[in-house]
């Protein structure tokens, strides 16, 4: 039975997204620094509050595992002379180990007999190597953002205050810079500055409920709850449901790490600012306070709004009020820049795009939104020649809202508060009386803007975001600024993930070949690149965006061969791409993959490094060679046929069949034959066999 361990390191207030990141952290390098050290466990669960980073390890060994290693050392036959004795190779090897020749074991290996040594490394107690496990755990740590304070070397989010570290019972002592681990915590700052001491790690509930004694609520989920339920408690109650709390997720999961024990406060602004324009309002509200904005039955924002404060008890109302002044300083500006922007036009704004630069070596925005016209264009062209939608329907749109979609870049609203963009201009085109799917788009090409964001709704946001996301993810490439490890300042991994997403959500069955090519060439017809192959920079953009797909698909623990299958057929239409791998993974569900694979690797292993040419119905003599000969022929304009009527399972099932002849031909025919006229035919056979399975899939990638 192991023992468990409390881990827990204090900090100054860590911001919101620091903590997630501790989190995770924390829990994935104590596993893999336990791992490594060769100690059991059962798991490893983490939490956070503002001031802190927890761990608990449950059963922890207590000793470390064995470890036994066989040592190679000279092959037998240098190890020993003629007559059987030890050569000085077999002696040196055996006294480096310190063991007798007579220890040294001969292994048969491919290269032959060696001489080895099988070395038992026995586990030393658990607390003899936790100080140095933690201790890695500890400065091993990074997050995007890190500093370091007075003179020590170490990096962390913020300045790190103390270190709890007990195992069972005992205190795990060791030191990091001035800091030693002790087995005292600290409680809320304010409420319950003085030290608590922790008598064991019997298990984490225990832990939780001694906290919360203190005045600290470990578990993130339960300050939501907490939170949750006083808004319900207002709204049921004080407020009889004549008024509802706006919960925005995102803003919701960054106040509950903000605080240890959280409280909900009401304020109040004055009416006056109600006229500024319903989002924008909330988005003001929310975004640069922090606040959560009210609204009334009818969905109209109303004056009061909740703060969630750090557990501070609030009996005089001086830190509402505190907070009311602040909300009413920032809402008399935004007042102030709605009130300048309405005196402007999009004709305005958009010339002043003229002066404002995309990137260095791509251009100014102005520059960007002429583009974003003519991707459109492509686009819509390419979706109404496939009978997806009506390019003729939507064309007007998708112009105006190319020309629209970065002019609130240069007003003054969003230059001061950024995180409005594409709200101010949606607000601000609908007040101007553009047209509904226009202004709608403005908003919507910025979809998706984190994980698990929502998609745009309308085909004019659609396509305006898919062409904005490309055009960004192009001019990057050909810039020479992609992403590299957890670095992505220009969000594209974001942007391909948006585009994949948005296609499969609208059904837009786009080819990311064309997108990419045509994008790319939009900048080479404007601007000079030095050293630009432009073939290999499409397959790399394309490439890049299949990446995105991949990784949907992991999120999802779904299989990834599949894809890897479908793109080895030069496939890179989207919905054409999805089809083909729902009706693979229904395949799946119910035959074997080797009735597609198995004869798909028979063809390739054949054709593999060999030059092709026509097919010569004359020189075929076999029956057998000849009915493949017929089967190809036959099967392709089957299968062609049924994916072209989106019958993809029978085009398997057509493909299974196929199968069936290959298989018979191998058996029945010698490919190799001793004529090279004969023997170069039935290559040619065997290549456009595989051709077939290329109509579908590089089966031979699945596995």
């Amino acid at each position: 039975m192991g023992k468990n361990l409390l881990f827990e390191i204090g900090t100054e207030e860590l911001p919101s997204s620091c903590l997630i990141e501790g989190i995770r952290n924390l829990k994935t390098l104590l596993e893999e620094k336990l791992t490594g050290s060769r100690i059991s466990f059962d798991q490893v669960s983490a939490y956070g509050t503002p001031r802190r980073l927890v761990a608990f390890v449950k059963d922890l060994g207590q000793l470390q595992q064995t470890q036994e290693k066989i040592i190679m050392g000279p092959p037998r036959s240098i190890a020993f002379d003629s007559s059987g004795k030890p050569t000085s190779a077999a002696v040196g090897f055996a006294k480096s180990l310190n063991v007798g020749v007579k220890d040294l074991q001969p292994i048969e290996t491919e290269r032959g007999i060696y001489l080895t040594v099988k070395v038992v490394k026995e586990g030393k107690q658990t607390e003899k190597i936790l100080p140095e496990v933690l201790k890695d755990v500890i400065t091993s740590m990074t997050f995007n953002k890190q500093m370091t304070w007075g003179d020590y070397s170490i990096r962390f989010a913020r300045p790190i205050r103390w270190i709890v570290a007990i195992y069972d019972k005992e205190t795990i002592n060791f030191s990091i810079e001035n800091l030693t681990s002790s087995n005292k915590t600290f409680g809320h700052r304010t409420l319950n500055a003085e030290p608590v001491i922790i008598g064991s790690a019997d298990d984490i509930n225990s832990y939780i409920e001694l906290l919360q004694g203190f005045n600290v609520v470990l578990d993130s989920q339960k300050r939501k709850q907490l939170i949750l339920a006083e808004i319900k408690k207002l709204e049921e109650g004080q407020w009889k449901n004549n008024f509802k709390v706006v919960l925005d997720e995102g803003l919701l999961g960054e106040v509950v790490n903000l605080v240890e024990i959280p409280n909900v406060l009401v304020g109040n602004f004055p009416e006056e600012f109600l006229y500024i324009p319903k989002e924008i309002l909330i988005k003001a509200i929310q975004h640069h306070q922090r606040y959560f904005a009210t609204v009334d039955k009818a969905g109209n924002v109303t004056t009061r709004f909740i703060v969630i404060q750090n557990g501070i008890s609030d009996k005089k109302g001086e830190i509402t009020k505190g907070n009311e002044r602040v909300l009413r300083a920032r809402l008399s500006d935004a007042r102030f820049f709605y009130e300048e922007d309405k005196k402007s036009s999009f004709e305005a704004w958009h010339e002043k795009l003229k002066g404002v630069i995309f990137y260095s070596k791509l251009g100014t925005l102005y520059e960007k939104s002429m583009r974003l016209e003519d991707i459109c264009i492509f686009i819509a062209e390419d979706l109404d020649s496939k009978g997806i939608l009506k390019k003729g329907a939507i064309s007007a749109d998708l112009i105006r809202a190319s020309m629209l979609c970065k002019c609130d870049l240069v007003t003054n609203m969003v230059v001061e508060f950024p995180e409005l963009q594409g709200l101010v201009g949606s607000e601000y085109a609908k007040e101007k009386g553009e047209k509904a799917d226009a202004a709608s788009a403005i908003f919507e090409y910025y979809l998706p803007r984190v994980a698990q964001d929502i998609l745009p709704d309308t085909d004019t946001g659609a396509i305006l975001s898919i062409a904005d996301k490309i055009d960004t993810i192009a001019g990057m490439f050909l810039a020479g600024n992609l992403p590299s490890g957890s670095e992505d300042p220009f969000a594209l991994r974001r942007k391909a993930s948006g585009i994949i997403l948005t296609a499969l959500k609208k059904g837009y069955d786009i080819d990311l070949l064309k997108l990419a090519a045509d994008s790319i060439d939009l900048y080479l017809e404007k601007f000079s690149f030095n050293n630009i192959d432009r073939v290999k920079i499409i397959g790399d953009v394309v490439e890049f965006i299949t990446a995105r797909y991949k990784f949907q698909l992991e999120k999802r623990n779904k299989r990834t061969d599949i894809l890897d299958a479908i793109l080895g057929a030069n496939c890179f239409a989207i919905i054409d791409i999805d089809l083909r791998y729902k009706a693979i993974e229904n395949y799946l569900s119910t035959e074997n993959i080797e009735k597609l694979s198995a004869p798909m690797i028979r063809c390739k292993n054949i054709i593999k490094g060999r030059k092709f040419s026509e097919i010569q119905p004359a020189l075929l003599s076999d029956e057998f060679e000849k009915d493949l000969f017929n089967q190809i022929n036959n099967k392709s304009k089957i299968i062609k046929r049924h994916m072209g009527e989106g019958k993809y399972s029978d085009a398997l099932a057509e493909l299974t069949e196929f199968g069936n002849s290959i298989n018979v031909f191998f058996d029945k025919v010698l490919v190799m034959d001793n004529d090279e006229n004969i023997r170069t035919n039935r290559i040619n056979l065997v290549k456009e066999s595989s051709s077939l399975y290329l109509l579908f899939a590089d089966f031979s990638k699945v596995v």
